[in-house]
C-alpha cells in the first residue's frame, strides 16, 4: 500500500496516507509555530455523538449519519472523505460489525478536557524537541474502524475508534503524524511525494517511516510499533541480513505495508529498522540539532544508512 505520510498504530491501527499525491504545485501551507497555538479540533465528534444518540429513535442511518455526521464535517472530515471514499453507508456497516467501538465515543467526548490538556502538553514536549516546528490542526474523526492516522494539508487526520481507548497510542500517533509533516514541510511537497513514485525506494519508505518514530520516541519516551521494535532487539543479527538481502531485491513485504495482514512476526517491521537506523545516526552525531535536520529531509538514503554506521 503506497502513500504520502503513512501512519501507524500498536495493534492493528496502520493508516496511509496521501498528502500531495495527483497535485501539481502546492503552496507551503502557514501554521502557527507557537505549540501554545496548536488547535485539537473535535467537532466531528460531537457530531458523531449526536447522530448516535438519533439512532436511538430513528431507523434511517444513512439518513441520520448523512444529515447530523457527514453534511456538518468539519474541514479535515471533507479531506478525509476525499482521500478515503468515506460515506454513510461504510460507517454503517462498521457500526454494525463494530458496535462496541462505536459505543465508546460518547464517554471519550465526555472526558475530552482530559485529552485536551493531554494534547497540550504534547504540543510543548514536541516543541521542545523540535523547536522550529510547524503545528497543523489535529482532527479527531469517525471512520469505519480502518485505524487510519495520517498527515495532510489541511492537518492530521486522526480515526478514533481503534484508540478511543488507549490515549497513550493516541498521543504517539499524532506526534508520528505530526512529524510526517515537519518532514514535507522540510523538503517540499513534490519531493516528499517523489519517494513514493520512485523505483527502488525501500530504504526511502523505511527511513521516512524511522524518522517519524524516531522523533515521536524523543517527544514521548516510545514508538508505536513497540511490537516490531522489542521483536528486532531479539533477532537483531538475523534481520539486519535480512534487511539488506531485500534492500538488493526491493522485497519490500516483510517491512512494510504488505505484512499489515500477516500474523506470523510483528507488522510493519520497517518501521522498527528504520527507527533503530535513525537512533544510531543520532546517537553518533555531534550536532544534535544538525542530526534532526538530516533525518527530517533524508534526501539521499543511502548516504545517510552508510553515515549511521549501523550495519558496520
Amino acid at each position: 500500500m503506497k502513500s504520502f505520510f503513512s501512519s501507524t498504530r500498536i495493534l492493528n491501527l496502520v493508516g496511509v496516507l496521501i498528502f500531495f499525491l495527483n497535485q501539481t504545485v502546492i503552496a507551503q501551507p502557514n501554521y502557527p509555530r507557537n505549540p501554545e497555538d496548536a488547535k485539537l479540533i473535535y467537532s466531528d465528534l460531537v457530531n458523531f455523538t449526536k447522530a448516535y444518540k438519533a439512532l436511538e429513535t430513528h431507523a434511517d442511518t444513512i439518513q441520520v449519519l448523512q444529515t447530523l455526521y457527514f453534511d456538518p464535517g468539519s474541514d479535515g472530515l471533507k479531506e478525509f472523505i476525499k482521500r478515503h471514499q468515506l460515506t454513510p453507508e461504510l460507517l454503517k456497516e462498521a457500526m454494525v460489525a463494530h458496535p462496541e467501538r462505536y459505543a465508546l465515543i460518547p464517554g471519550f467526548l465526555e472526558d475530552i478536557g482530559k485529552v485536551e490538556v493531554q494534547f497540550k502538553a504534547l504540543m510543548h514536549n514536541y516543541h521542545k524537541v523540535m523547536p522550529d516546528a510547524m503545528y497543523a490542526p489535529t482532527y479527531l474523526l469517525v471512520g469505519a474502524n480502518r485505524g487510519i492516522g495520517q498527515a495532510s494539508l489541511a492537518g492530521q487526520l486522526i480515526t478514533l475508534t481503534r484508540v478511543v481507548d488507549d490515549t497513550e497510542t493516541l498521543q504517539k500517533l499524532i506526534a508520528h503524524e505530526l512529524t510526517h509533516f515537519q518532514q514535507a514541510m522540510a523538503m517540499g511537497g513534490q519531493k516528499y511525494q517523489s519517494l513514493y513514485t520512485s523505483s527502488g525506494n525501500m530504504l526511502g519508505l523505511c527511513l521516512r517511516e524511522g524518522g517519524a518514530e524516531f522523533i515521536t520516541s524523543l517527544v514521548l519516551g516510545e514508538i508505536t510499533q513497540t511490537k516490531a521494535l522489542n521483536y528486532l532487539d531479539t533477532n537483531e543479527a538475523r534481520l539486519k541480513n535480512q534487511f539488506l538481502e531485500d534492500l538488493d531485491t526491493q522485497n519490500k513485504k516483510f517491512w512494510l505495508w504488505a505484512s499489515i495482514d500477516q500474523e506470523s512476526y510483528p507488522k510493519l517491521m520497517g518501521y522498527a529498522m528504520g527507527y533503530k537506523i535513525c537512533d544510531h545516526y543520532y546517537t553518533e552525531a555531534t550536532d544534535k540539532r544538525l542530526a534532526l535536520q538530516h533525518i527530517l529531509m533524508m534526501e539521499d538514503p543511502d548516504a545517510f544508512l552508510k553515515s549511521s554506521g549501523y550495519f558496520e
